[in-house]
């Protein structure tokens, strides 16, 4: 079998989506990740053959150079997939009449959750504005069939007939939405990572991991609120402050607190108590995956939703950036790690995460769904 895999350059979007290509792989399947040009050895690490487009920073401009380039090959594969963001790739397999599968690298999306992401902001919130996103629309899809005249719409009401998400049913808000027939859960997409090393050897303290994903506005004041919420506890702190963070700015650094620029994640919360997050879909589904209780400090699109749901399931605590102390910040991390009961459900959703299809289970759905399509 023959895939074409579409994506545009998002970090959180691609990473997922590489322990799938490696299953189907190994389950027989020849596989060709469209990307831009910038990302050719990350998808070649995979095993998958690599097809180009021009990037630019318009998200309008890639998924028109990522259509442009997949309508020039899609008819000779068997089967295409497309991460949620390009909107198009339905209607990519439709002029060919190819079956086709998205995936979900966050949650699945409803019209509520759409509303949730789009008020939060980020890249989103100018979509707020209807008769933006009806433009934005149009732009892009020029010539090819819409159901709805808005992008966001169509990935709500248009869905293809199977969808593969990268968390559990049990922590997807409104599942009931989601058909089962029609919408798998895989749990987390955990895979061997390249990751670079740092210079940490674990001691019989408690360890506390912080990151807050990319620099945010007033991150040296965030973490200067961390140096001191830790500076004279009986704990261990592992800060990624991002890879262009000026961490010098960062004054009086005791020695139970180590700050790097990026860490290798999925090692760090092996031995991580508790992980400090900004609450990305990836970053809550490894503290899972690793049964690390978290301290979610949400910023935009799918992370307060995120934030709202490990709440409302006892797996940690929220706080609002805007308000943050060294003392809130303190006494909020040290009272969810001393509290059994989210430690209990912590455990409980681990033991979920694990069972879950995974990347395996989700090529072997594929493939299924393929030879039935086919005959």
């Amino acid at each position: 079998m023959k895939i074409l895999f579409i994506n545009l350059p998002y970090y959180g979007h691609f990473i997922p989506t590489i322990g799938l290509v490696q299953e189907l792989i190994k389950q027989g399947c020849e596989v060709t990740y469209l990307m831009p040009f910038a990302w050719k050895e990350r998808v070649c690490e995979s095993g998958a053959d690599f097809l180009g487009y021009e990037n630019h920073r318009k998200l309008s401009e890639q998924i028109k150079n990522a259509y442009a380039e997949a309508d020039k090959i899609a008819e000779n594969y068997d089967i295409i997939i497309y991460e949620q963001f390009f909107f198009l790739g339905k209607h990519l397999a439709e002029k060919y009449g190819k079956p086709t599968v998205r995936i979900f690298t966050s949650l699945a999306t409803n019209e509520k959750l759409m509303r949730e992401f789009i008020s939060a902001g980020g890249a989103l919130g100018i979509f707020k504005y209807k008769w933006i996103g009806k433009l934005w629309t149009k732009d892009i899809s020029k010539g090819i069939p819409m159901k709805t005249d808005c992008w966001l719409d169509e990935i709500v009401q248009n869905p293809p007939a199977l969808n593969l998400v990268y968390t559990l049913r049990e922590y997807q808000p409104y599942a009931e939405d989601f058909p089962e027939e029609q919408f798998k859960f895989l749990g987390a997409s955990v895979y061997d990572r390249k990751e670079q090393k740092i210079d940490f050897k674990k001691t019989n303290l408690p360890v506390i991991y912080i990151s807050l994903g990319t620099v945010v506005k007033g991150a040296v004041s965030f973490f200067d609120n961390c140096i001191e919420a830790f500076r004279n506890e009986q704990v261990e702190v592992i800060i990624s402050a991002g890879r262009d963070f000026p961490i010098h700015k960062l004054k009086e650094i005791p020695e139970n607190i180590k700050i790097y620029d990026i860490v290798p994640q999925l090692s760090v919360l092996k031995q991580a108590d508790i992980f400090v997050t900004h609450g990305g879909m990836n970053s809550v589904s490894e503290a899972f995956v690793h049964g690390v209780p978290m301290v979610v400090i949400p910023f935009m699109a799918d992370q307060p939703t995120n934030a709202r749901r490990i709440e409302e399931l006892g797996l940690g605590r929220k706080l609002d950036y805007r308000l943050i102390n060294s003392e809130l910040l303190r006494n909020t991390v040290l009272s969810v790690m001393k509290d059994d009961n989210i430690s209990d459900n912590v455990s409980r959703m681990q033991r979920k995460m694990l069972d879950a299809p995974g990347n395996r289970g989700g090529a072997a759905m594929i493939i299924d769904y393929y030879k039935k399509i086919r005959g």
